[in-house]
Parts: C-alpha cells; sequence; structure tokens
C-alpha cells in the first residue's frame, strides 16, 4: 500500500510541476502581449517589422537553426559513445531527430528539463538505457554551461579599453583556443569553486551548485579526446548561436553589432533558465533594454526584441520537418 500511494504521489507530484511550468509559460506570454502594449509599440508596426524580412532571410535562418541543433545531436552522440560500455550509439539522423523533438517541445516548456525526457524517450526505442540517455543530457549541459563562462569572460574583455582592433581581434581565439585546450583543467577550476559554494549550507544556491559539481566531476572523468571534441562543439554550437541571434537583431533594429555581442551571455543565461521556455519573457526585457540603452525609442526597442522571437521561431519551423525525418527509428544501435 505504502509503494502504491507512494507512486500516486509521485505521479501528482511531477503533473503539479507540469501545470506549473505551463501557467509560467502562459504568464510569460500574456506578459509579452502586455509589454507589447504598454511600451506604446504599434501591433501593425511589429507586423510590418516582420514582414519587412526578405524571404531568403529566413532560408538562411532555417539552415543556421539546423546547424545549431545538429551540433547539439553530435554532441550527444560523442557522449553517448563514450559511456557506453559497447560504444552504442546513435545515428546522427536518429540524434538529431530527438534533438528537434525537444526543441519544438522547448517553445512550451524549459528545454533544459524536456530535452533529456523526450531523448531518453527516444533512444531507449534503440536498447539504450534512460539512465544513460539522462546522464549524457545532463552531462551535455555541463559543457554548454562552461562555454558560457567563457563568452561571459570574453564580453568582459570587450569593456576593457584595449590597444587598437587587433587585440580585440587576436584575444578571443586565444581564449577559446586555450578553452579547448585546457578543457580539464578549466572543468577541475570551476568544480572547485561549485564546491567551496555547495558548503556554504543547505540554501538553493548551495544544491544547485551540489548538482553542478556533480555534472562536473562526471565531465572530468572522460578521456581528452572526447573533453576537447565535445567543447570544440559546444564552442561552436555557441558561435552560430549567437551570430544568428546578434546579426538578425542587428538587421532588425539597425545597433552596433558589438553591444549586441556583449549581453549576449547575458541573454543565453537567461534563456538557459529552467523556469521559462528558452527564456520566453525575460530575454525580451533584456533585449529591450539593451537596444533602449543604445538610443532606441523604447516602444522600437519592444517591437525589435519580439520580432527576433518571432522570426528566429518561424525560420526553425521551416526546417523542423527535415530534421524529424528520424523519428521513425528501426529498433536497433548504432556502433
Amino acid at each position: 500500500m505504502m509503494r502504491g500511494a507512494n507512486f500516486i504521489e509521485g505521479v501528482e507530484t511531477k503533473q503539479n510541476r507540469v501545470w506549473m511550468v505551463l501557467l509560467i509559460t502562459a504568464g510569460a506570454v500574456l506578459g509579452l502581449i502586455a509589454l507589447l502594449l504598454g511600451s506604446g509599440a504599434s501591433v501593425a508596426d511589429f507586423v510590418a517589422l516582420c514582414a519587412r524580412i526578405p524571404l531568403w532571410t529566413y532560408g538562411a535562418i532555417a539552415f543556421t537553426q539546423a546547424t545549431i541543433v545538429v551540433l547539439a545531436a553530435l554532441r550527444w552522440r560523442v557522449l553517448l559513445k563514450a559511456v557506453s560500455p559497447r560504444g552504442q550509439t546513435l545515428t546522427l539522423q536518429h540524434a538529431t531527430a530527438a534533438t528537434t523533438l525537444a526543441a519544438i517541445a522547448g517553445q512550451i516548456l524549459p528545454i533544459q528539463l524536456c530535452t533529456p525526457v523526450i531523448r531518453a524517450w527516444f533512444a531507449l526505442r534503440f536498447d539504450i538505457p534512460v539512465m544513460r540517455s539522462l546522464g549524457t543530457s545532463a552531462l551535455e549541459q555541463t559543457f554548454q554551461l562552461l562555454v558560457l563562462i567563457s563568452a561571459a569572460v570574453l564580453s568582459f574583455l570587450f569593456l576593457v579599453p584595449t590597444v587598437g582592433w587587433v587585440f580585440d581581434a587576436v584575444v578571443p581565439i586565444l581564449v577559446l583556443g586555450a578553452m579547448v585546450i585546457f578543457v580539464r583543467f578549466a572543468i577541475q577550476v570551476v568544480s572547485k569553486l561549485l564546491a567551496s559554494i555547495a558548503d556554504q549550507g543547505t540554501s538553493l544556491l548551495a544544491r544547485t551548485a551540489t548538482r553542478l559539481r556533480l555534472g562536473f566531476e562526471k565531465a572530468a572523468q572522460l578521456p581528452d579526446r572526447i573533453l576537447t571534441s565535445v567543447t570544440a562543439l559546444s564552442l561552436l554550437g555557441y558561435t552560430v548561436l549567437a551570430a544568428l541571434n546578434v546579426l538578425l537583431l542587428n538587421a532588425i533594429s539597425g545597433v552596433d553589432i558589438l553591444p549586441l555581442l556583449i549581453a549576449y551571455p547575458l541573454v543565453l543565461f537567461l534563456m538557459s533558465l529552467p523556469f521559462f521556455p528558452g527564456g520566453l519573457g525575460v530575454v525580451e526585457v533584456t533585449w529591450a533594454g539593451v537596444l533602449t540603452r543604445e538610443g532606441l525609442p523604447f516602444d522600437q526597442a519592444v517591437e525589435a526584441a519580439l520580432a527576433l522571437r518571432v522570426i528566429s521561431t518561424l525560420g526553425f519551423f521551416l526546417i523542423a520537418p527535415l530534421l524529424l525525418a528520424g523519428l521513425q527509428p528501426a529498433k536497433r544501435g548504432v556502433p
């Protein structure tokens, strides 16, 4: 009886969490509508702003979104093979389909939470254990966090006065190159920092630091070639994602690229929070604040931030059917 009661209680808890997430999503959507109307922005101007983007641009956006998804699928495949006793993994087509399905779910649910679950459900059809799929997806997020920290350091360096454009161009290359080469050392440093935070008590921050530290410790156990390849793929994925958002927002708003590039690590951090689907709402407010600081009127800044969300999402859904081609897999593992 106790087991049955605990099971029912667990199911009810999960259902309550899903409803809470859906309510947060609905609140974020209503908040965006309130932001659009309260800022004095015009719905007609917003629609005109989206329509002003040339059709060929949507093709470029779709291709870029596909690249981002494929890079994420590649990272997962590499990690699956690395932790499997027999080197079992998925084909790139199947890994891409699972990652795309997770990205679609991430439009209404926090992607950090739904990605491991959807991937595990899909990989189970290939006899890949659920815990292995969940663990590798969580491990992949560890590398993404490491890259985000590196990007934040670069953003800080951009704010420091330098001797010229050559220095500005060389330093990021050196930092990113060092990140790939010395990734194990970087993981150990971050793990120690998280351990010191985790020792501070039982607060939410301490518990979060404990979970993150476990992920970094598992990452440190991987072979050097796996660490290097996954880090390089993570850096490449971040670069493509940053380029897509920054260049698109530059085309929409006319604001210089550099301040957008500096602000992007903060935006990506907000997108990564496991409370909002893709940072819905908080990302738009952040971008609107950045654009306003750069001299754009607030109503136009809000329109541009919302247009970025709509245009990039449309580009993703244009290519999604092609990426989902592997959703009907044969039940077999791929070495």
